[in-house]
This record gives C-alpha cells, sequence and structure tokens, in this order.
C-alpha cells in the first residue's frame, strides 16, 4: 500500500509527501549510522566496534570495490540501478540472518539507496519501498553532516564535495520522509562521536 502511494507522489514530481513509512521495529536496536560521502561514518563504526557492539560495514563500498577488481562495469555512476538492485539484494540476505537480541550498528541502510536514486534522477522501483517496509531497522537513524575539512575522494568514492553536499541532505530528507527519528552527529573527535550516538543508545 505504501509503495503504491509512494508511485503515485513519485509521478506528480514530489517525494513522501506527507507519507511515513510503517516503520517495523521489532528489533529496536538495529541502528543505522548515515551521511554523505566522507562524513567520518567509517572512523565511527570502527571505533563503535571496538567498544564492543557489533558492526556492518558498508555495502555500497564493498561492491564498488569489488567490480573494480573484477572488471565488471555496474557503479553507481554509470548504472545506478542493476548497482542499487545487487547492494539491496545483500542487505535483505544480512537483515534475514541478524540475531534480534543485540544491538548493532550498519553503515548506511536501505532507505540510502533512495536518496542515492534520487541523487541520479533515477525512479525508485515499488518493490525497493516494499524491501525496506519488512526490514526491522531500529526508528532512530544518527546522521553524520557534511564535514569539507575531512572529506576525501578515493577509487570508490568519486563525487565532488558539492555532490557529497548534496547526498547528504537528500539523505536526511528521505529518513525524515520516510518516518525515521534522525539525529544529527555534531562535529566532534570520533570517541565523542561515538559517546553522543552511545548516549541515544543505552
Amino acid at each position: 500500500m505504501f509503495a503504491q502511494m509512494y508511485l503515485l507522489y513519485f509521478c506528480a514530481h514530489s517525494f513522501f509527501r506527507g507519507i511515513s513509512l510503517a516503520l517495523k521495529t521489532k528489533s529496536k536496536g538495529k541502528y543505522i549510522i548515515t551521511g554523505g560521502p566522507g562524513t567520518g561514518k567509517t572512523s565511527v563504526l570502527k571505533a563503535i566496534q571496538e567498544r564492543g557492539y557489533m558492526c556492518h560495514s558498508e555495502f555500497a563500498r564493498s561492491v564498488i570495490k569489488e567490480h573494480l577488481e573484477k572488471g565488471l562495469d555496474v557503479f553507481p555512476w554509470n548504472k545506478m540501478r542493476l548497482f542499487s538492485d545487487e547492494v539491496l539484494r545483500r542487505m535483505k540476505e544480512l537483515m534475514t540472518n541478524l540475531n534480534d537480541d543485540h544491538i548493532c550498528f550498519f553503515d548506511r541502510g536501505a532507505c540510502d539507496l533512495i536518496a542515492y536514486m534520487r541523487f541520479a534522477g533515477e525512479p525508485v522501483p515499488e518493490h525497493y519501498l516494499q524491501e525496506i517496509e519488512k526490514m526491522s531497522y531500529a526508528k532512530t537513524v544518527f546522521y553524520l553532516p557534511s564535514w569539507d575539512e575531512i572529506y576525501l575522494t578515493d577509487n570508490e568514492r568519486r563525487e565532488s564535495i558539492d555532490e557529497a553536499r548534496e547526498i547528504g541532505k537528500l539523505l536526511k530528507e528521505t529518513y525524515l520522509e520516510l518516518g525515521f527519528d534522525v539525529i544529527e552527529v555534531p562535529q566532534l573527535s570520533v570517541a565523542e562521536r561515538v559517546d553522543y550516538i552511545l548516549s541515544h543508545v543505552e
């Protein structure tokens, strides 16, 4: 039902106007950490893991790296839909096999795919929204804002700083429009950012 409603709004060139995702939060401990490229998510996730929490790395970067090594020409900058399909498949597989009893953190969630598709001007497939409805993410999402001073590009991260800012803006908008509670993490040291996040979890 949600997906059908979304498509009607999409056809009217408006995203999620007045629509809130029916979040399934049976496992309240599955926390997403999101933000534009180069905002420090990887460092924060690594530090959280060092404190004894289960953390899951970003699938998109893994897929890009694998495709570069294998010579597969499927990337977010040339075939967004095919690339996103593969990332979503891996996310679904992970979520299916997770233990609901433990708190864990994700470097990006499935909703990030919607934001990136919006950035690329791609239509969002109906089944993406249906799959997100099935995922038991926590309603609270931690958002790391753009931070020009630490932004770096690499083989997997090719966006300009302006593109990274725009992606970050779309990510925050998408999560809010889908009904998540977005907590913005201040630009602090890694340890202080971890303390801030865990203070909203424990």
